[in-house]
């Protein structure tokens, strides 16, 4: 069969492709219907300009080389499966993910129906809420290497879609105080409207006030560094209280210098990297959030209406306009935060429904 997707043709180069796929599907394979992707715009402009930390090696990985179908969120239905498929049918509707490590913006793909990545989207979550899901996973392993305690303090640098996520996560974890720090308003008028969020910038008095005020205890319990900007790891080491703890929730590519006597040493901070790998890959009594829990985790937020991801969003476009929405990203990227692709006519489709629930 015939299928479009986007693909990174070389570098800063962005096309629309028509490829094929076969159709013959393999014992526990399942076919999708993509309804819509998003992007996660830090590794895929990463990706896409040659800024990966692995794109500069001599033998990068297949995915950071051209040409490559990038993306990893994504979501649709069911429309056939293979022999030995007994979890999904036909008509289910499922947020998948593309083969190795993205392929995921394209019109149809294929899946092992027994990969954790394969989830089904609640009845009460619609497809552009479901498509969050693998961002939320990602998102929720900063609060969760800090292990706060109840009522503790967090800051979350950054407020893209990320961070937006990891202060929603940081309220629902039990945090006392929560601040979003972004330079963006637009970001931060956002990230306020979900109660027990509090968003200032950078400069803001009410950072420096809280260090001066509070003695050795100043600062925030903990804070996740989800912009990837080596300043504001800086900016991080400075409003963390002595012995606080610091996540790396971002993925940053860039070189940083950083005086590790004044910065962390004599203040006894803890750095830990937040990266999904960071997580088991099954399930034991000791490490019980997989990659996978974290995802049904985060549906079963949604579906209960404890967390809004939707003001998240900021644009709906055919898949088609990729070339220029890529550009737009590399230009004036404060202009965006979620970025939904539809595909197969369901943007059509979504215009002419009224409200949510099931596409």
């Amino acid at each position: 069969m015939k299928i479009e997707r986007i693909v990174f043709s070389a570098r800063g180069k962005v096309e629309i492709e028509e490829a094929s796929l076969d159709q013959r599907l393999q014992s526990g394979e399942v076919l999708i219907r993509t309804a819509c992707s998003m992007i996660s715009a830090g590794t895929e402009l990463a990706a896409l300009n040659g800024t990966h930390s692995k794109s500069g090696l001599e033998n990068p990985p297949e995915w950071l080389k051209y040409p490559s179908v990038p993306g990893y969120l994504v979501c649709g239905e069911v429309v056939d499966r293979g022999a030995g498929v007994t979890g999904f049918k036909a008509g289910d509707r499922v947020v998948g993910e593309g083969q190795g490590v993205w392929n995921s913006h394209c019109s149809y793909l294929l899946m092992d129906s027994s990969s954790h990545k394969l989830v089904p989207i609640h009845p009460d979550v619609t497809f552009e809420e479901g498509v969050f899901t693998k961002m939320g996973s990602i998102a929720m392993t900063g609060p969760r290497v800090l292990h706060p305690e109840l009522g503790d303090s967090i800051a979350v640098m950054g407020l893209g879609v990320v961070g937006q996520l990891a202060s929603r996560l940081s309220v629902l974890a039990g945090a006392g105080q929560v601040v979003g720090i972004d330079p963006l308003a637009g970001r931060r008028e956002i990230a306020a409207g979900f109660k027990g969020v509090k968003a200032i910038p950078p400069d803001d008095p009410f950072l420096a006030a809280g260090i001066a005020q509070g003695g050795r205890l100043a600062g925030f319990d903990h804070v996740i560094e989800a912009s990837g900007h080596p300043a504001a790891f800086h900016h991080a080491c400075r409003i963390t209280r002595l012995k606080g703890k610091i996540a790396i929730l971002s993925s940053p590519h860039r070189t940083m210098e950083i005086r590790l006597y004044d910065h962390i040493h004599s203040r006894g901070l803890q750095i830990l990297g937040a990266h999904g790998a960071v997580l088991p890959q099954t399930e034991n009594v000791y490490a019980r959030w997989t990659d996978g829990a974290q995802r049904r985790f985060f549906m079963q937020l949604m579906a209960e209406k404890r967390l809004d991801v939707l003001p998240i969003i900021s644009h709906r476009v055919e898949y088609s306009e990729a070339p220029d929405i890529y550009r737009g990203l590399a230009e004036n990227p404060g202009d965006y935060l979620g970025v939904l692709f539809y595909w197969n006519g369901y943007g059509t489709k979504r215009s002419k429904k009224r409200g949510g629930g099931k596409e």
